[in-house]
């Protein structure tokens, strides 16, 4: 991700002493070591352990930094400053229904699970299960009330020891997948997939049928080509990794055929988007990167 917005990439990374070490990529494929994050001009220390993710958790166009604790507390602190030099103050806890969110050693991460345009938050813990708290809330101010353990294979993941994950579509199916480590050092790829009621769509014919997208990589302008069996509306969301709504359109009727539509997120942050097709009974998604 870029840290400081200026079009390279850098790594932010927790250690074991519970700091949140930044390293600032130079555009020449080397890192450059730079001071660890402070909040209130401090040194951010998190007792040991820590667990950084960095995403616009309100967007307002500014970075913010969540931090998973030693203790299972999980901090936000919202970014005050610019883009490019952020400034963090006294932190928050993140909440579910009123109460603090605390799993022991935890590591959030941020990403829509669900694909309903809005942040989820999920989170690998000491015990080695993976917790998910859906967003009730809205994408700009995400609040969560109660969660679940994502299973696989109809039982919870429960690997052996201290569990560290990421979510990324790991095949390229437009459905988020996890990758997740455990305290022997494995690495484990569990993919999603959509769910649905064997049966209940027999004889039903989906109006959309295809969805591709032309000119990605892109800078900003790109066509998305979807296919239609019959005569429906159509409109689309174009989603970043971290479940943003970066745009909306609303299509109208189309007939049956092939389509073309055009889009321009070029005042968007380069990185990888997710292009959403919903017509009258289906949902269509395909990624596309956008390049800085």
């Amino acid at each position: 991700m870029d840290f400081n917005d200026d079009g390279i990439l850098d790594i932010i990374v927790g250690d074991r002493n519970g700091y949140v070490n930044y390293f600032r990529g130079t555009g020449t494929e080397t890192l450059t070591t730079e001071p660890d994050i402070k909040a209130n001009g401090t040194t951010i220390d998190a007792g040991s352990n820590s667990a950084p993710v960095i995403v616009d958790w309100n967007e307002d166009g500014l970075l913010d930094l969540i931090l998973g604790t030693e203790t299972g507390t999980i901090r936000l602190y919202l970014n005050s400053g610019t883009a490019s030099a952020h400034v963090f103050t006294t932190y928050t806890l993140l909440q579910s229904s009123g109460s603090s969110i605390s799993w022991y050693r935890g590591c959030p991460q941020v990403y829509d699970l669900n694909l309903d345009g809005k942040k989820d938050l999920i989170v690998g813990e000491n015990n080695a299960r993976i917790v998910y708290y859906e967003n009730t809330g809205t994408n700009s101010a995400p609040a969560f009330s109660g969660y679940e353990f994502l299973e696989s294979a109809g039982s919870d993941i429960d690997l052996y020891y201290c569990t560290r994950l990421a979510v990324t579509d790991w095949n390229e199916n437009g459905i988020p997948d996890l990758l997740v480590s455990d305290y022997n050092g494995w690495v484990y790829l569990y993919l999603g997939y959509p769910t649905g009621i064997a049966g209940e769509t027999s004889g039903i014919i989906a109006p959309a049928t295809d969805l591709s997208i032309i000119g990605t990589p892109t800078t900003g302008h790109f066509s998305a080509l979807l296919s239609l069996e019959t005569g429906t509306d159509v409109s689309f969301r174009i989603y970043s990794a971290d479940g943003r709504l970066a745009a909306q359109t609303q299509e109208g009727f189309h007939s049956p055929g092939v389509h073309s539509f055009a889009f321009d997120i070029s005042g968007e942050t380069s990185g990888l988007y997710f292009v959403q097709a919903e017509t009258n009974g289906s949902l269509l998604t395909e990624r596309m990167v956008l390049l800085p």
